[in-house]
Parts: C-alpha cells; structure tokens; sequence
C-alpha cells in the first residue's frame, strides 16, 4: 500500500465513514464535528453562551453534521438527493447565524413582535429540521409535529371538549416553534440535549472507537461457555451491556443480532425464539442503568428529580428483566437438551481475563462515570470527565502497546479523533428528533390538550387507580410504537405520567410506569420495530417473533403496576429490607411464570400444573398479603413436588 493509500485510509478511519461517497461531505463533517465539540467543551467548562445561543449552535451544528452525512450515504449517481442535502446544509448554517446575530434583538427587542425575517426564519428552520428527522428516523415522527401544528391553527374546528381549543394565530404559532420564543426546536427538550444527552452519546462514541463492543461481546461468550443456554445467554448479556454504549434499541439488534442470532440458530434454538432474545435482551438494555437509553436523564428533564434517585431505583427492576431472560433461555436449553459446555459453538477466542487485561481502561472510565453520577456531579460533566478519562488512558495504552513508536502515536490520535467524531455523528442524530419532538410536546402543552387527556383518563378510571394503570399502559404501547426510545418516552409522559400522579401515585412511580411500557413497545406487535429487525435477521417469521418477545419481556409488563401498588420495589417507601423482600418476591413470582409457560420446573409439568403454577404466580404479584402468602405456599408445593418426581425418576433410572 502506498503512503497516499495509507493517508487516505487513515482519514477515512479518523472520519468514522470508511465506505463514504463524497470526501468533501467527509471533510466538512470532520470539520463540524470538532467545532461542535469545542462548543461543548467550552461552554459546558465556562458557560460563556447564554442559553438560547448555545441551543441554537447545538441545534445547527447537528443538523449540519445530519444533512452532511446523509450526503456521504448518497450515490454519485443521486445527483438531485445530494443536492437536496447541500442546499439545506447551507441553508442551515446561515439560520444559525441569523439566529445567533440577531439573539439580542430576538429575545429582547422583537419577543412579541417578530419580524418577517424572524418568520421566514422560523419556517425554514422547522421545515429543515422535519426533512433531516424524517430521512435519519423515518417520517412518523415529523407528520407527528405536522399534525400537532396543524392542530395548533385548526383547534377550533374540533369536535368535543377534549380535542377543541380557540386555536393559536400563525405568529405566534411559529414563536412556539423556535424563534422569537425559543420554544420548540430550541426549547427545553434542546437545552437537555446539548447540556446532557450529547455528552453521554460522545462516550458511547468514545467506547465504540476504544473497543467496548469487542470487550462486551467478549464478556458474553464467557459467560456463554459456562452454560447450557450458551450462544442465548450470549446475547443476553452482550445486548444488556450494549445499552451502556448505544441509545438505540433496533441499534442493538442490529449491532449484536448479526453476531448472536446466527450462533443461536446454530445451536439449535429456532430462528423465531432467537430473533426475541436478542429483541427483548436489546430493549433491557434501555431500561439498565447507568444511561437507560438515554431515559433517565429525559425523566430528570421532565420530572427535575435527581439522577441518583432514579438511577438506584432502576436497578431492581432492571436485575429482575434480565434474571427472567436468563432464566427463559435456560429453560429452553434444558428442554431442547442442549447443553454449551459440551458444544464447540463458542470455543476460541480470548478468556475474560485476556479481554480485562486488555480493555481494562474500559471498565474504569465506566466506574468513573458512575462513582461521579452517583456523588452527584452534574450528568454532562460527568460524562465529559470520563470520555477525556477513557481517551487518555487509550491513548497511553495504545501507544505502550506500540512500544512508544510514531506509529503508535498516529494509531492513537486517529482513535481519540475517531471517538469524538463518531460519539458527535451519534449526538447529533438524537438532537435533531429531540428538536422535532420538542415541537410537539410544546403544541400539545400550548393547546391544553396533553392535559384534558390526562383529565379525560381519570374520569374514565373513576377514579380506579388499576383501571386507569389498564387506560395508561394501554396508551402508552400505542403511542409508543415504531418510535425510539427518548422519542416514545417523552410523548407518554406528556398525558400518561400526570394522570397517575393525580391519584397519589409518586412523581418517579408514575414516570418509571410510563417508561417501561413505552420501551416495550419496540416488541410489541402490530409494529415490534426490535422484533421485526430479530426476525430479519434470524429469517424467521415476524409474528412467531414478536409473540416470542412479548413472552420473554412478560417482567417488563408486569412490574410496572408494582410500581404504583407496592413502590418498595423501586425503593420510595419502607427500608432497604422492605425493598429487598419485594424483590424476592417478584423474581419469585416471574420465575414460576416462566417455568408455567415452559412447562418445567425440575420436569416436565402437567396441563393442570401450568395452570395452577401461573395462576399461584400472578397471585404473588398482587399486593394483598394474604392473597401472596397463599400462592407463595402453593408455588412452593408445586416446586417440590416436581423435584421429588425428578429425583424418584433419576434413583430410577439408576436402578
């Protein structure tokens, strides 16, 4: 390879865009993204910015990085598509700095009098904005935003009390959604995103650029070898970590699936079966703390709660998911009799101490972000102070390794600028549909009707808190599908979380209810965008898929209630004991479920058993003592029943 060949390769890999199209776009995106992060840096270290300015650079430069990569992603031959993205990625850059220029009159001459250009601004910004969201995540979300301000201007014309309100006048309408207001796309839902949610997707970018996939997936195959389940528990483990690095649940599938449910198959699992571990596994990633896809910095947004209080809270719920995963998968190796010990499906590769040894630097920036989270150190500074942790020390373990050659330190600073840019190209994408959804939420809040659905909920509960927990659950799966995770959570927690708070339920209660059954939309049919991508994957059928997935996610739909009937599981009432027996006792009752629906505890069970095994389960979820210590009994009985036929069967066998 000539040194031309390797300078240009080197580009390309400091670049994140090995397979690019146009190195102008590349180029120019390099050049954006280190600009935007200098932005970061600086005002996350000085505040020199005033907010509305700092929004507006964080929103534009996205954008920009946004229109300049789907320009990359584009053929020569789409020569209008190219086009397209150049216009706007010009017109974008001269908004910002219409924005940023003209900021002092804005907020201080023409708040309520905007001019025409102020206008004209607005409108281009909006609609920039819903064409870059709908070619990176499709066009539900942006008719979403269209149909809330055309709502917004035509109230008037709606029937009934909940859907009618007095309208809002074009001008003002606009101010909603950007400019002179600075609501909408560079509202509060922005603020978070370039104050927090950037920083977090830059060291995921800055752990992808340093190995952590290779180490998560490393983890797993370990874990893997040391049980029957094997290449299943694989993917359970990887994809659960995966959520540390990846906001996205159909990113997960897709990253880990190619890999996982391949393996799976090859083992003997059938493609549907595999597809739904590696759905379910992925979506358990957005509900593991330290990051939650992302969510648990949008609850504190939306709640102002602290992040160590929500953090320690998911933890249970979280450990619970996947013990139910783990467990199925076990389940289902011991009933097809397969065993990965005695397989060579996952030989070769390094041991858990290589890979440690060998990416410790790693698990330390993670600890320290998590030890800085948790001293309550604000959640963007956190995360900064561990991405410059983590490429420190990648630079000093990359260039010990190359014994301190040029070489070495070329490989190094190709991977820490490799690391900025993909975590700055991963960060903006997820600013831009925060923007178009902060329109959104701000009609809905505006036009009243966020709250007159809440209100018309609790009047249909009659003041059921079970019936309404059906009503919100319900909305919530519905609202949610095909939509990403910041994305659904934001959208329910609008109606859903304040109607639950109405009746008494805690602030966090409510908003970890409205979460989880938002993330369960991504495998629950008609949509299941998770399981839909599994299925592809394993080339099995959609629907075999998602009723996998939705028996194998049966924690994450049903811990939710305990949520608002026994919030000890969560940690918001009683001790540490009281949580830890509410723990138990779930892990309990999701265990014998499971084994209800497998039809095995230690043998094969009878019709009958099934039946009685996952009545007595529900029953240990329901928050009436008695009613709990009833079923406890008969799961116990039915336990040990089984494992006498089991051990009488074996002394048999033996005989």
């Amino acid at each position: 390879m000539t040194q031309s060949d390797q300078t240009r390769r080197r580009f390309e890999d400091i670049a994140g865009a090995a397979d690019t199209r146009s190195r102008t776009a590349t180029g120019l995106l390099l050049v954006a993204a280190l600009v935007m992060l200098g932005i970061h840096f600086m005002q996350l270290a000085t505040f020199s910015l005033p907010s509305g300015q700092f929004r507006n650079f964080h929103l534009g430069f996205a954008m920009i990085i946004g229109f300049l990569a789907l320009i990359e992603q584009s053929g020569a031959e789409q020569k209008l598509r190219r086009a397209l993205f150049w216009v706007l990625a010009a017109l974008t850059i001269g908004l910002m700095a219409y924005i940023h220029v003209e900021y002092q009159a804005l907020t201080q001459v023409r708040s309520f009098l905007p001019s025409a250009p102020d206008m004209a601004v607005a409108v281009l910004l909006l609609l920039a904005a819903l064409i870059l969201s709908g070619f990176q995540w499709g066009w539900t979300i942006p008719a979403m935003a269209l149909i809330g301000i055309a709502y917004g201007l035509w109230g008037y014309l709606m029937p009934g009390e909940i859907f009618f309100h007095g309208g809002i006048a074009p001008k003002r309408l606009l101010g909603y959604t950007s400019i002179p207001y600075f609501q909408g796309l560079l509202g509060g839902l922005t603020s978070l995103s370039a104050g927090t949610i950037f920083m977090f997707m830059l060291f995921g970018g800055a752990l992808k650029a340093t190995g952590a996939i290779d180490f998560i997936v490393q983890l797993g195959f370990t874990v893997g070898r040391r049980s029957r389940a094997g290449p299943a528990l694989v993917a359970v483990v990887s994809s659960g970590l995966m959520g540390t690095v990846s906001g996205s649940t159909v990113a997960n599938v897709a990253s880990t699936g190619a890999l996982t449910i391949p393996l799976m198959k090859r083992y003997g699992f059938k493609g549907e079966f595999a597809g739904a571990v590696e759905a379910v596994a992925s979506t358990g990633g957005q509900l593991m703390p330290p990051v939650m896809g992302l969510a648990a910095f949008l609850i504190v947004g939306m709640t102002g709660l602290a992040y160590n209080s929500i953090m320690l809270a998911a933890i249970a719920p979280a450990l619970i998911y996947y013990a139910y995963l783990m467990f199925s998968v076990q389940l289902r190796a011991i009933s097809l009799d397969l065993d990965a010990r005695e397989s060579d499906v996952l030989e070769g590769g390094p041991t858990l101490g290589e890979a440690a040894r060998g990416q410790w630097h790693l698990a330390v920036s993670v600890a320290v972000l998590v030890w800085l989270l948790v001293s309550g150190i604000p959640a963007g500074n956190s995360a900064l102070i561990s991405v410059l942790l983590l490429l420190a020390l990648d630079v000093v373990v990359t260039v010990a390794r190359g014994r301190f050659s040029l070489d070495a330190f070329r490989t190094a600073l190709g991977r820490v600028v490799n690391g900025l840019v993909e975590g700055a190209r991963a960060g903006a994408t997820v600013a831009t549909v925060i923007a178009v959804i902060g329109v959104l939420i701000e009609l809905l809040t505006v036009t009243g009707f966020a709250q007159k659905l809440s209100f018309a909920m609790l009047d249909l509960s009659d003041g059921s808190l079970f019936t309404l927990s059906i009503i919100v659950a319900v909305s919530c799966l519905v609202f949610g599908l095909g939509l990403p995770t910041s994305a659904s959570y934001f959208i329910v927690a609008l109606f859903g979380a304040p109607a639950l708070v109405e009746t008494g339920v805690p602030v966090l209660a409510a908003h970890m209810f409205v979460f989880y059954f938002a993330n369960l939309s991504a495998v629950t049919p008609p949509v299941a965008v998770a399981a839909l991508v599994g299925a592809n994957i394993a080339k099995a059928n959609f629907w075999g898929t998602s009723f996998n997935a939705v028996r194998l996610a049966l924690p994450g739909f049903l811990m939710p209630f305990l949520f608002l009937f026994e919030p000890e599981i969560l940690g918001l009432s009683g001790g540490l004991g009281d949580q830890m027996l509410a723990v138990a006792q779930a892990i309990i009752a999701t265990g014998a479920l499971n084994c209800a629906l497998e039809g095995r505890i230690f043998q094969r069970i009878s019709v009958i058993e099934r039946i009685v095994l996952a009545v007595a389960a529900l029953g240990l979820l329901y928050w009436d003592f008695r009613i709990e210590l009833v079923s406890l009994a008969i799961i116990a009985a039915l336990a040990a029943w089984s494992g006498y036929k089991a051990l009488a069967l074996r002394r048999a066998a033996a005989n």
